[in-house]
């Protein structure tokens, strides 16, 4: 990319980074921006601890521009004895917000599907649109509503929320249509 480019992959950059499985760089105001290479946001088989809930909230997040800390190993059932979703968002930056009001692209939903905390998170995509990944199933974007919109736990921002280029995930996802 040249001096005045992106500073996020486009469509055709993602598109190209997945074809030849490399790390892409991208050069925006004489800054280096690594993006790791990962598999496309939609489609993706569940395994724990690589491609799972969590995964989908650290890519998509690396794609838009901000790294988050998190190399945490866990077992599946960590909710029976853990709050582990709560306390990562506190850790990398997060702040719980009002989610009577509109949410924002790139927003965390946590869910609470039959545990006493939060144990699964998607992405909010915009009009009423949420990404996720479930076990047994492939990752998707979903309608947040219903089922979604019932067990939601709680929302969280990042606090560097406006410097962020959410429009990647969505540059991502567009590779899948």
């Amino acid at each position: 990319e040249s001096e005045k480019g992106l500073p996020y992959l486009s469509t055709a950059d993602r598109e190209c980074q997945v074809r030849t499985g490399l790390d892409f760089w991208l050069v925006v105001n004489g800054e280096i921006k690594p993006f790791r290479n990962i598999p496309p946001l939609l489609g993706r088989t569940f395994e724990n601890n690589k491609q799972d809930c969590r995964n989908i909230i650290l890519d998509s997040y690396m794609l838009s521009g901000l790294a988050l800390p998190d190399d945490s190993v866990y077992d599946f059932n960590w909710f029976e004895h853990a709050n582990l979703y709560e306390e990562g968002m506190r850790h990398c930056g997060f702040m719980e917000v009002e989610w009577d009001k509109p949410l924002q692209l790139g927003d965390v939903v946590l869910l609470q599907i039959g545990a006493k905390v939060a144990n699964h998170a998607g992405i909010y995509l915009d009009n009423q649109m949420m990404l996720h990944h479930s076990q047994h199933r492939l990752s998707a974007r979903v309608p947040y509503d219903g089922f979604w919109l019932k067990s939601t736990h709680s929302v969280w921002r990042v606090k560097q929320w406006q410097q962020l280029h959410f429009t990647a995930i969505l540059n991502d996802l567009a590779m899948s249509q």
